[in-house]
């Protein structure tokens, strides 16, 4: 059966039931030959007649003696265990994916028939697979740039007003570091603090020593000129472009998540922000590949263990 589609109507159109919605799974997770999540045995499994409402799905046993357990395609899987239907998740993975800005759980929820809270709980449990696992090390010119996520102090109500938390004060705010490569790259980290006994360490791992760093005038970015050619684009003297070197791009792509944030979500917990940078770090990283790619790239990484609400919300 041919699964390419591109937009939600050939979604639609393609993936109708819930039979159908396995057996693109298992094309996609296992080329179409089952193998046992339990024990990664190849040998041909046996089929099992499925009951109650899912009699149409292809269900099966491990034919290895010492495992012999049953299992589905979303065995193994974040799907693991989900009373909502298979097509739902596929359809929320797929919104997720194509949206520029994101989709926030009250639309999920309107799109895929479903309650908020159960909305909420899948676009998390998808939004954790959006983050490179290993990462290639970024070079050449590379911009540094950290913001604040948070709302803005003087439209809080009177009673939680943090004094002296404007500017470059994280007072109520999360801090998210960033930077962005000549190739367009974009990498994401929530940090505690702006000093730079936290950010070195991560520039570190994130880029290949010898490379040309761009940055404002912070004085944390000073300690760069030990291992890189450290530009400095010196913001506070009304200075935006320092010859050919500018920090326009890692700034364009926090103009880019804020705009998510308070358009879509228009507000996000503090403990999940890091999930948010994630995805649109992933989106933003993609953004020239098809959305039939885009859905492929981050269904292949649902080979993950699957994370409860209690756990979400704890």
């Amino acid at each position: 059966m041919n699964f390419a589609f591109k937009t939600i109507h050939q979604f639609n159109d393609t993936l109708k039931d819930e039979k159908t919605c396995y057996e693109f799974f298992e094309q996609v997770r296992w080329n179409g030959v089952p193998v046992c999540p339990h024990c990664g045995s190849l040998k041909k499994p046996y089929k099992v007649k499925a009951r109650c409402k899912f009699k149409d799905i292809p269900s099966y046993r491990c034919s290895e003696r010492l495992c012999d357990l049953p299992f589905t395609v979303r065995t193994g899987s974040i799907f693991e265990g989900s009373k909502v239907e298979f097509r739902k998740w596929l359809q929320a993975a797929f919104e997720l994916s194509v949206c520029k800005n994101g989709i926030s759980s009250v639309e999920l929820a309107n799109r895929i028939g479903t309650s908020q809270k159960t909305a909420w709980l899948i676009n998390h449990k998808l939004r954790g697979m959006l983050n490179e696992t290993q990462p290639e090390l970024l070079k050449d010119v590379t911009q540094l740039d950290e913001t604040l996520i948070g709302g803005k102090n003087r439209n809080k109500h009177i009673d939680k007003r943090i004094p002296n938390s404007q500017g470059r004060s994280a007072k109520g705010k999360t801090i998210v570091f960033g930077v962005k490569s000549l190739s367009g790259k974009v990498r994401t980290k929530v940090v505690p603090n702006v000093e730079a006994d936290t950010l070195i360490p991560i520039i570190e791992k994130w880029i290949e020593k010898g490379s040309i760093m761009v940055s404002d005038d912070w004085k944390s970015y000073k300690a760069l000129k030990q291992n890189y050619f450290h530009i400095v684009v010196n913001h506070s003297l009304g200075e935006y472009v320092n010859g050919a070197f500018t920090t326009n791009g890692i700034e364009n792509f926090w103009s880019l998540f804020k705009r998510g944030i308070s358009g879509t979500h228009h507000s996000v917990s503090p403990k999940h922000v890091q999930k948010y940078a994630d995805e649109f770090s992933e989106r933003y990283n993609n953004k020239n590949i098809s959305n039939i790619a885009l859905f492929h790239k981050l269904i292949d990484k649902s080979d993950k263990e699957r994370v409860t609400y209690k756990v979400l919300t704890a």
